[in-house]
């Protein structure tokens, strides 16, 4: 209930400790120090103890210890706002006057710290006098951990299996194939996915059970007790063989059961394993004798499954069911007594209480099972569709759900719980960016810089385990496989909405009544909500996001603003914005600010105010210059500023770049700068050498004559992970040749868009290099032998970069290649692919490439090809793959193949798949 909120405090408490002994402030610094021993002890409390709320006193202490954590964190933020911003003025007259001028309007503000501090103080005195109390409930609280394991989640019972029919075939056969080597199997998936009932389904079948001398099946869970599980685990494979538990010789249990099992061919469930290390403990138990021994492990975590799996063939991941499976789920539970058909009457209702469920088994088993208790009226089936979120709580018939979720929760850290816990300011369905993610939590200081890593590095490292614990969704993959947009599974929102009401994490507005004294850390407003409530308080919040909003009320968002002072992050991604409200430059706080997709012109001068602003993001806005005060806000650390203008086709002045000031060189903890417009401006690429710590650099409006001080500058980047460089018009020369030193190897993304004399040396040692876009270069030789040194690389896009009349793909060549496109070659007119080449490649797009009239020679031999699209393709070219074409027997093995034409400035579609054909 409140640990969240003190682990908030105490990292801000060590952000603001080193400014803290700067300023005399009339408080002893020894109180800040006894205020952090005694947030640091709750906390150790409360994660010793997760289950603290044991009665009604007990529950109003936590709830004393939350909020003074948020007194603790408003104080100190507070601090930081008025404290002196030693930022901008490095030279001493300067800095001296404007100190005094500080002072003169900061100085009652910092004396009111002083008594809020004292205040603080107060409170935690009258919670220390309750700590006896605290003691006590934490003794009961950890014998009860120390009893038997909480019950488990209800198995989903044999008939309840539906789907998986196929890898339930792969998982028997691995068990007795005849490999004498003892083998792991492990079954991965979120809770509720019904790992223990398909192993169940399997492992109990007389023909597999027979087939082993003894077997046991093995609860591990969370509160894994080693001696307990061996004792177990020795019982049952004793009576498994109608055998007496051995005598007391003298040894341990893990050498009774090594000796008991060494030469005996046996298999061993072990369910619901959390953490490596268990099975670091276990498997050591587990002899190798050839007889063909199996172990079976379940697991909600990926990175578990692939550690305890002998290989990566023997992990099996549930992933949800389809859509029909799902159907057919629900009705066998919904409607038993028609034998599992859904009246008419209620279809409807019926499926869209099914898509909530998105596929997860143990969501489908409950609501059907709750809902065959329900009148067969459309009326009670839509209102118990309307409170599926509401119903998952404590003591509801959907509790199960929650109960499944739990221990997952449980488990995180607390900065997990927090990235997790995020999750419930994005609207139903709604599936986020990663980067956008990773941002976000770096500015609510969820995740922070170690000594070997920075606060992104950190957050990617965050969002990894959330996958991996299968708590988070992935959405789709990039083409190197990273996450490109995540979200979490209804059924899982509706557990984390409940969660931020117990931890006060976040306010969803217009799905929640809110109380008046409620302090609100983080507002979300969604979709058809145009006004806030008048009688709540807005000053404490920390993060406000305005999403899937088409309309809103100018006063009532402008009053909120008003009222916001301590403020970290405004997400107003996609929402109806005209002009940058004036009250923002006053958030002196703020660190990320976001206003993608909205109509946007211009950035006000005094953005400069905004002196703790880590994140600016103009993607897709109207503005197309910066001020220069731009170059004040020295902790800024990620600037998107670019917008798409697409019809049909990306052209070349399809992406609009925004020019920037001169000073770009002092915003030196920069990591993404995207996309500065040069022009005729030499210097700026001279000051973008001091840009050390640039990750993602994008440049347009490169011009003859740039190509010195350009490389010059990237030389002083040896962390660029992607460079993106776009000439000043279609016809004029990128000017690339040797760089005078090495390039920067750290390089994963590289895309040149405008005329090149030849492909650039230096590209081939880029050995990290995954993709590579050439664009508009009209080289006279082809680039492929040169691209081939590129032995990593997974996406190729060649438009326009060669003027011959053959693409040959060389044999051997281009063996991790995943997503190929071939785009406006004027001359081509035959593609071919040697035997060998691109072996992994899924993915090919061929775009408006006129003479070409033939499929690439080679086609047939890429057979893990699994979509082929056609644009503007030449129509002797289509008829050719199409059924019973000429060329058609070369692409049967391609399970997608679209071909889309462009006429009157609209697209027709023809799906030429085999499936669709047949």
């Amino acid at each position: 209930m409140a640990e969240l909120a003190v682990s908030a405090a105490l990292v801000l408490l060590e952000i603001a400790e080193p400014l803290l002994s700067k300023v005399i402030l009339q408080v002893d610094l020894r109180e800040i120090q006894s205020m952090e021993s005694w947030l640091r002890y709750m906390k150790a409390l409360m994660e010793d103890h997760p289950d603290l709320k044991t009665s009604r006193r007990l529950e109003d202490q936590v709830y004393k210890v939350r909020d003074i954590a948020y007194d603790i964190e408003d104080v100190l933020e507070e601090f930081m706002l008025h404290s002196p911003p030693y930022l901008f003025h490095n030279h001493g007259i300067s800095r001296t006057v404007h100190n005094i001028l500080h002072q003169a309007y900061h100085g009652f503000p910092l004396n009111a710290i002083s008594e809020k501090i004292s205040r603080i103080k107060r409170s935690i005195d009258d919670v220390r006098s309750q700590q006896r109390f605290f003691a006590s409930a934490g003794s009961s609280s950890n014998s009860r951990n120390r009893g038997p394991h909480p019950p488990a989640s209800p198995l989903l019972l044999d008939d309840e299996m539906v789907g998986y029919d196929n890898e339930k075939m792969i998982f028997a056969r691995q068990l007795v194939d005849g490999e004498k080597r003892l083998l792991t199997l492990a079954v991965v998936g979120p809770g509720g996915s019904g790992k223990t009932a398909f192993v169940k389904n399997v492992f109990w079948k007389r023909g597999i059970m027979g087939r082993f001398d003894c077997h046991a099946w093995v609860q591990v869970s969370q509160n894994f007790q080693k001696e307990e599980a061996f004792v177990n685990m020795l019982r049952q494979l004793c009576g498994s063989r109608k055998e007496p538990y051995p005598i007391d010789d003298g040894t341990n249990t893990e050498a009774k059961l090594r000796k008991y099992l060494t030469g005996k061919r046996f298999i061993v469930v072990l369910d619901d394993i959390w953490r490596k290390e268990v099975w670091d403990v276990i498997k050591y138990v587990l002899p190798d004798s050839f007889c063909g021994s199996r172990i079976i492990v379940t697991t909600r975590s990926s990175d578990v499954a692939s550690v305890c799996a002998s290989s990566s063939p023997l992990v099996h991941e549930l992933k949800e069911l389809e859509w029909l499976q799902g159907w057919t789920l629900f009705c066998r539970k919904a409607f038993p007594e028609r034998n599992g058909e859904c009246p008419s009457e209620l279809k409807d209702c019926s499926k869209r209480i099914v898509t909530r469920c998105e596929g997860l088994p143990l969501a489908i088993v409950t609501v059907g099972g709750a809902l065959s208790q329900i009148p067969r009226l459309p009326n009670e089936w839509k209102s118990f569709h309307d409170s599926i979120g509401c119903e998952t709580r404590d003591g509801s018939s959907l509790s199960v759900i929650s109960n499944a979720l739990l221990p997952g929760y449980m488990d995180l850290s607390s900065n997990l719980k927090c990235c997790f816990l995020y999750f419930s300011v994005f609207p139903e369905d709604y599936s986020v960016e990663r980067g956008r993610l990773i941002r976000l939590w770096v500015a609510e200081q969820f995740a922070v810089r170690t000594d070997s890593k920075t606060a992104e590095e950190v957050a990617e490292g965050y969002l990894k385990e959330l996958i991996q614990r299968n708590l988070v969704h992935v959405s789709n993959r990039d083409f190197d496989g990273k996450p490109r947009n995540c979200r979490v599974l209804n059924p899982v929102l509706n557990f984390i909405i409940h969660k931020c009401k117990d931890e006060n994490f976040a306010s969803i507005f217009p799905r929640e009544s809110t109380s008046r004294n409620q302090k609100i850390r983080r507002l979300s407003v969604h979709d058809s909500c145009t006004h806030l409530p008048r009688d709540i308080g807005f000053s404490g919040v920390r993060s406000m996001f305005l999403l899937r909003l088409l309309e809103i009320s100018t006063p009532n968002f402008e009053k909120v603003l008003r009222e916001l002072k301590l403020v970290r992050v405004l997400d107003f991604q996609g929402a109806p914005i005209q002009e940058v409200p004036k009250d923002i430059t006053r958030l002196t706080l703020l660190k990320h600010l976001s206003f993608r997709g909205t109509k946007i012109n211009t950035i006000p001068s005094s953005i400069e105010k905004l002196s703790y602003l880590e994140t600016l993001d103009l993607k897709q806005t109207d503005v197309t210059e910066l001020p220069k005060e731009i170059s004040h806000l020295h902790n800024l650390r990620h600037l998107f500023a670019y917008k798409y203008n697409v019809d049909d086709y990306v052209a070349f002045d399809s992406v609009q770049g925004v020019k920037m000031p001169h000073g770009i060189g002092n915003l030196t903890n920069l990591q993404n700068l995207s996309l500065m417009k040069v022009g005729k401006k030499v210097r700026i690429l001279e000051e973008l050498k001091s840009l050390t710590k640039l990750r993602k650099l994008g440049l347009t409006g490169l011009r003859r004559g740039h190509g010195k001080e350009l490389f010059t500058s990237i030389e002083h980047m040896p962390e660029l992970r992607t460079l993106d460089l776009c000439s000043n018009t279609k016809e004029e020369f990128l000017e690339l040749g040797e760089m005078r030193r090495r390039p920067p190897l750290s390089l994963e993304r590289l895309y040149l868009k405008g005329r090149l004399k030849q492909f650039p040396s230096w590209i081939s040692s880029l050995h990290n290099l995954l993709r590579i876009g050439l664009k508009w270069s009209k080289m006279q030789r082809s680039p492929l032998r040169d691209l081939q040194e590129l032995k990593n690389l997974v996406e190729l896009q060649l438009v326009d970069c060669y003027i011959g009349g053959e693409l040959i793909f060389e044999a051997s060549s281009f063996k991790k290649l995943k997503v190929l496109l071939i785009e406006d070659f004027a001359e081509l007119h035959t593609i071919v692919v040697q035997n060998g080449a691109m072996p992994d490649v899924k993915q090919i797009s061929l775009r408006r490439c006129p003479r070409v009239t033939i499929v690439p020679l080679g086609m047939e031999n890429l057979a893990k090809v699994e979509e082929l699209t056609l644009y503007d393709m030449a129509q002797g070219f289509t008829a050719r793959v199409r059924k019973n074409g000429i060329d058609r027997a070369m692409v049967t093995h391609i399970p997608v193949i679209h071909s889309f034409t462009l006429r009157n400035r609209s697209w027709s579609f023809e799906n030429l798949s085999d499936s669709f054909l047949r």
